[in-house]
């Protein structure tokens, strides 16, 4: 095979000059028209047809050709054989958006490079920015105010990172996943789910989904969520508070809750827990 015979061709191109090396350094002189006669060990490989000549990159959709090849480095690179691809590969895969990247050298002269992108999973609204983010936080890309509208949004300094255990709780709760507008991570601790109507869902910092299968399986979860916005507020454990956002509608919301049962306790409209 060409890139057998070639790497054999620049070992014993390569072995020659550390040969000549090793004797200058021993004490044996060479006579300096042959020592000025040994070729770079680069500009053998290039002689041999092996050099760097072509990139092709496939894959990316979303990072640009100028990022993929300022992060390759090739211009420090003159030949195939002593291209990095593993060092390569780690740096390709630290830009936002390549989740992988894979790095084949073709011989004589050509490296392939396969990219695969992360998924934008939600948006992330924090500092006055929204930033596209994966199932894992990860900052994918930061995109116009109201440009995204068809991702789940998240608010909150480490909503990011706490993304993803959310949408898998609200993935068991049909009602209130389709209900679901957007969520702010309170205080570090739990979220605030916005829902489309107006309303909200006070989650507990622990125990979200007993408190929300207690609400589901009792049959008042979807009664509330069709219902006039509602705040309904399941942080004080085995108790549920439920108030009216507009005080305009409180005696339509107090209506609407009439028949719920004991579980349900009413407050006022300043009433709550912080």
């Amino acid at each position: 095979m060409l890139h057998r015979r070639a790497a054999l061709i620049i070992s014993a191109v390569l072995a020659g000059i550390g040969l000549a090396s090793a004797l200058h350094k021993g004490g044996v002189a060479l006579p300096d028209v042959i020592a000025e006669q040994l070729p770079p060990a680069a500009d053998v490989v290039q002689a041999l047809g092996l050099g760097l000549d072509q990139v092709a990159i496939t894959g990316h959709r979303f990072t640009s050709d100028e990022d993929l090849f300022k992060t390759l480095d090739l211009p420090g690179t003159r030949s195939l054989t002593a291209f990095d691809t593993k060092a390569a590969r780690l740096r390709l895969e630290s830009l936002p958006w390549v989740a992988t990247a894979e790095l084949t050298r073709v011989y004589p002269g050509q490296l392939n490079v396969r990219i695969t992108e992360r998924s934008a999973f939600a948006l992330w609204r924090h500092d006055g920015r929204d930033v596209l983010i994966d199932k894992t936080g990860r900052e994918l890309q930061a995109v116009p105010a109201g440009s995204v509208t068809h991702l789940p949004i998240v608010v909150g300094e480490d909503a990011a990172r706490e993304m993803h255990n959310l949408m898998v709780l609200l993935a068991r709760f049909r009602p209130l996943q389709e209900a679901y507008d957007s969520a702010e991570r309170v205080n570090g601790r739990r979220w605030s789910v916005r829902l489309k109507t107006g309303g909200r869902v006070e989650l507990p910092a622990d125990g979200e989904a007993l408190a929300l299968s207690q609400l589901e399986t009792s049959g008042d979860l979807a009664t509330l969520l069709a219902g006039p916005p509602t705040i309904i507020d399941l942080r004080a454990a085995g108790r549920i508070a439920v108030r009216p956002v507009d005080p305009k509608v409180a005696e339509a919301a107090q209506r609407n809750v009439a028949g719920i049962g004991s579980l349900i306790e009413r407050v006022g409209a300043g009433g709550g827990h912080r």
